[in-house]
């Protein structure tokens, strides 16, 4: 069984299969996929591995807000997007959950588009469901992903591929001397009727990109494909109406339509399943809040809060606006996502809570300005460039395509008037025009370097890198400069306790326990984990917002927190990080905690750094916490900016003169300086804003894949040149002979596919030589 030998193997996560950190031995990658792995098991549910779930995909945790849900109508038909669903396996237990429900109907989910479409009843615990289905690893969220494009293109490539086949069929026929006949009027005539679909059908797809890229002042391959398919199928129609004979090119027409179909859907393919995986984001509309209004509470879309309205925020909600915190008591708020500063900070009664920050608790609010004065607005604003492809080529590739087709036009030009002068043929010129567009097509480009991609693509999605735009890898193949994150990308974004040993030795251990578990905050959590198998004791704990947690028993008083809280005199040396743990006012321990780094974050930024690339820590976060990052990842001191808020954070990047760096970041304190990096990555698909706004994200614990990604694009920059140097001698030696008039559609017949063919075999051959893709 699958499952069994998954529980073997070694040293592989035992859940997704991935290589196991040196600092785990529990036979798993991460604590998420642990999780997931006993739930399964737990649950009945293993059959899930048996059928090869979840394969490459580890578990990845964060924060849940479920505000949309209240937004749809039930019972009846629902439609969701759902991330993370990628096989068989995954839409088997997807399914098998929903069955377990009372009120179920039906359902079917989508991987290729990450969508569900179910059908409930009176009953169904909706809010149940979507538990049980992100507890295991997958995100749901409301509907907003499109699907029209990447199905247009599918049957249109379907339809212009048999197409091809029959025309060849025909074609077959007439090349072996069918020449005259009823029979031959038959096939002539098919070929013609079957090309004109295929012009109609295939050749519109290069057609309206052509026109969009003259529109913009653009040389775009496109154009002489676009350009060849009218004046080849010109030339062959008439030839078939007017002059009769055999020289048409109806064949080979439909042939290089499907080609050119088939490479741009290599190209589409893989990005589009990597967006389709994650959830879409719908920018500042998807933040919904909960607002109060003549004592009635109602889930507005964020977008219409004015200010002065009355807010309720529950556990990890996004405080939308700039807000006064109301009642008596002090509330602590997490600033990570706008500032990356990893402790939550503690605001109190009548203080203003900075838009972005996010609730650690049930508090009240009061908005300050109307959203469309947020600071949020600008970082959730959608920047279309990363998905354009055209807009995010780099230097090099748009320089060799507008060589290759102002070359081509020319030649075309030059031959169509030569021809003519010489021959005052203006037909026979036409068809020597025909022939050079169709030997010239541009399989370098339009087959082999769409399946070199797609090769790329695919083993970096083996190593855990989902591409999200067309041009990344091109662009990673120039990058200079990796500028790292801080908190959530270098680090877990988990504290730890830096001496538990400490901890598990102390006598009133079974008191700090019962304080630290009954806390949310990030540092009391630390030491909860670390006390974990002490037995948990009944406790009258209170909450003091902002100072920390309190138990009174037996006349005494234990504190847990703030140094100028838990003791009598508050004069104890701590440093950051530190909490301090007191009895009656008396120090029993000052625990140090720190970032838990990702396991392998300080051998990939040497790695990095040994492979010539400049590595650089850019943060929110305080000076102290970002030296000492960098100090154990071997970040040069220099090459560290700290306290930096999102405009500083872009305005950095653009003043360093870094214009081939590599970005990559977690929150959504990131997105300005994500959406001026050369490219940008990230590790963050807990939430949609990140990966929406990045060219690629990854799901592994570590960050190897980063650097995986760097020589994948390099090796495959020399593949394509490589390529283009084929395509070139190729073309050398054809353009000849269509000049010299030599060229027959007999011989176009056969040294287009030719060409193709063994483009794709050089491709394919380079690009799986493993040596080659090891880093």
């Amino acid at each position: 069984m699958a499952s069994a030998a998954r529980v073997l193997e070694a040293p592989t996560c035992r859940h997704c299969g991935g290589a196991n950190p040196a600092t785990r031995d529990d036979g798993f990658c991460c604590l998420g996929c642990h999780e997931v792995f006993a739930l399964l098991h737990a649950e009945g549910l293993g059959r899930f591995y048996d059928l090869g779930g979840g394969e490459g995909h580890p578990v990845v945790r964060g924060p849940t807000d479920h505000k949309w849900l209240e937004t749809l109508t039930r019972p009846g038909p629902l439609a969701l997007d759902v991330q993370g669903v990628h096989c068989a396996a995954c839409v088997w237990v997807i399914e098998r959950l929903f069955r377990r429900q009372a009120g179920a109907q039906s359902i079917v989910v989508n991987p290729a588009l990450g969508t569900i479409a179910l059908v409930i009843g009176e009953g169904f615990p909706l809010e149940r469901w979507v538990d049980d289905v992100e507890a295991i690893g997958y995100r749901l969220g409301p509907p907003l992903k499109a699907t029209a494009p990447r199905d247009d293109l599918v049957w249109r490539m379907g339809v212009c591929v048999a197409i091809a086949m029959n025309t060849m069929i025909f074609g077959f026929a007439i090349y072996c001397g069918l020449t005259e006949g009823p029979l031959y009027r038959l096939f002539h005539g098919l070929d013609f009727a079957l090309s004109l679909v295929s012009v109609l059908v295939g050749g519109t797809v290069f057609f309206r990109s052509a026109w969009a890229s003259l529109r913009r002042g653009v040389l775009h391959l496109d154009l002489p494909i676009a350009l060849g398919i009218v004046l080849v199928f010109a030339s062959s129609t008439f030839t078939y109406g007017g002059r009769g004979g055999t020289t048409s090119y109806f064949d080979t027409l439909n042939v290089f339509i499907a080609l050119m179909l088939v490479g741009r859907f290599l190209q589409e393919r893989v990005v589009a399943r990597n967006r389709a995986l994650v959830l879409a984001d719908d920018g500042a509309k998807g933040l919904l809040a909960r607002r109060v209004r003549d004592g009635i509470v109602g889930l507005v879309p964020c977008t219409e809060l004015a200010a002065g309205d009355l807010l309720l925020c529950s556990a990890g909600d996004i405080v939308p606006v700039d807000a006064t915190l109301l009642g008596d008591d002090a509330a602590s708020f997490s600033l990570d996502w706008i500032s990356g500063e990893s402790a939550p900070r503690a605001y109190p009664a009548g203080a203003t809570v900075p838009a972005g920050a996010a609730a650690s608790g049930p508090v009240r609010l009061a908005c300050r300005t109307d959203f469309d004065r947020s600071a949020l607005l600008a970082l959730l604003a959608r920047s279309a460039h990363r998905d354009d492809e055209r807009a995010r080529t780099t230097g090099w590739y748009a320089s060799v395509t507008r060589i290759w087709v102002a070359a081509v036009l020319v030649l075309a030009a030059g031959a169509f008037v030569g021809w003519f002068l010489a021959t005052g043929d203006a037909a026979r010129a036409l068809d020597v025009v025909a022939a050079l567009l169709v030997v010239t097509c541009p399989c370098a480009f339009g087959i082999s370097t769409p399946l070199a991609y797609e090769l790329a693509q695919a083993g970096l999605r083996r190593a855990g890198l989902f591409v999200r735009t067309p041009a990344f890898l091109d662009r990673a193949a120039e990058v200079e400069d990796v500028v790292f994150d801080k908190t959530g990308t270098l680090t877990t974004g988990r504290l730890v306790v830096v001496d538990a040993e400490a901890l598990l030795a102390l006598p009133d251990r079974a008191v700090l326990h019962a304080l630290a578990v009954r806390s949310t905050h990030p540092k009391s959590r630390a030491i909860a984990e670390v006390l974990a198998a002490i037995p948990l004791a009944d406790a009258d704990v209170t909450e003091h917002p902002g100072r920390g947690m309190e138990l009174r028993a037996n006349g005494s008083v234990w504190r847990l927190g703030k140094a100028s809280w838990a003791t009598a005199t508050g004069a104890v040396p701590v440093l950051h990080g530190d909490v301090i743990f007191a009895r009656d006012g008396e120090v029993l321990a000052t625990v140090a905690l720190r970032e838990e780094l990702r396991d392998d974050a300080v051998d990939e930024v040497h790695a990095l750094a040994a492979a010539g690339y400049g590595t650089y820590l850019l943060t929110g976060d305080a000076w102290p916490a970002a030296r000492s990052i960098a100090a154990s990842c071997g970040i040069p001191y220099g090459h560290i900016t700290a306290l930096a808020s999102p405009e500083d954070k872009a305005a950095w990047l653009r003043a360093s003169g870094r214009t081939r760096a590599l970005f990559v970041g977690d929150g959504i304190n990131d997105s300005l300086v994500a959406t001026a990096a050369f490219c940008a990555g990230t590790p963050a698909i807990d939430r949609p804003f990140m990966a929406s706004r990045c060219d690629f994200y990854f799901v592994t614990p570590g960050l190897r894949p980063i650097r995986e990604a760097l020589h994948v694009a390099r090796r495959l920059a020399c593949v394509v040149r490589q390529n283009l140097a084929l395509a070139l001698a190729y073309n050398a030696v054809t353009v000849s002979l269509a000049l010299a008039g030599l060229m027959t559609p007999l011989l176009c017949a056969v040294l287009m596919p030719l060409s193709s063919l063994s483009t794709v075999a050089f491709v394919a051959t380079r690009l799986h030589r493993s040596q080659e893709w090891k880093s």
